[in-house]
């Protein structure tokens, strides 16, 4: 697999504060490719620089071989690459249909406008009912958004993430705050994403990271320590020391 998202010796400073100190990270095209580390890390900074939000301070970050770094977060988006983020972002007031429906609107090429009348936009609708379809959230439909169970607003945000046409989604902390059957229907709708596109995902329950990734990196202190298969991350000594402690004893 050809590598997808390339981060250079990437480093952030905020006045004389290091956050991320020349980290190099490869996620390659088509994998689910896990970020953990300690509070503090820096993985929501590593994020933010990712997806444009932050400029960097030095490195390089390239996106299918394009140099993405310091680019605004809506050329980025449009480029193929989103995120999600640890507080769900979606239109609680629109139903559940609208938002996934205002999510594609530029993926088709609609735009915004007070002309066309959407109902009547047939591609469109379907396309939104795939949608809905594929995160389970088609028996509510005309529901308002902002009512849905905290569980369902996540799958909810995934859905608008895939409408926008994304194939590379970060995802932050997509199972905190769920239960166990709520956090085991997440992992069932990242798994089904994942078929065609390339996730990175930041994620505390170690449960699930050894279970979705087929990469994980270690992020301490600013730098990367490793990033290796499951397995492998799992029996390495720096690691265990570093985060995850006696986990899988």
């Amino acid at each position: 697999m050809n590598n997808h998202l390339v981060l250079e010796n990437v480093a952030k400073t905020f006045g004389k504060t290091e956050i991320i100190r020349g980290v190099n990270l490869k996620v390659k095209k088509g994998e689910i490719h896990s970020l953990i580390g300690p509070n503090g890390a820096g993985k929501s900074t590593l994020y933010n620089l990712i997806s444009g939000v932050f400029k960097l301070t030095s490195g390089s970050i390239k996106f299918n071989g394009s140099e993405i770094q310091n680019m605004p977060a809506y050329n980025i988006f449009r480029l193929g690459l989103s995120r999600s983020f640890q507080i769900t972002n979606i239109f609680p007031k629109l139903t559940v249909f609208e938002n996934i429906r205002c999510g594609l609107l530029w993926n088709l090429k609609y735009g915004y406008s007070i002309i066309k009348l959407l109902q009547s936009q047939n591609k469109l609708n379907e396309k939104t009912n795939e949608i809905l379809e594929m995160i389970s959230l088609n028996h509510c439909a005309k529901e308002q958004a902002g009512l849905l169970s905290y569980a369902d607003q996540r799958a909810l945000e995934i859905g608008i993430t895939i409408a926008g046409g994304a194939e590379t989604i970060l995802l932050d902390e997509p199972t905190a705050g769920m239960s166990k059957s709520e956090t085991e229907r997440a992992v069932n709708l990242i798994h089904k994403i994942s078929n065609d596109r390339t996730l990175l995902i930041v994620e505390h329950d170690m449960g699930v990271v050894f279970d979705l990734s087929d990469t994980i990196s270690v992020l301490v202190y600013g730098q990367i320590i490793c990033s290796d298969k499951p397995e492998n991350v799992k029996n390495n000594s720096e690691v265990r020391k570093a985060y995850l402690g006696n986990y899988g004893d």
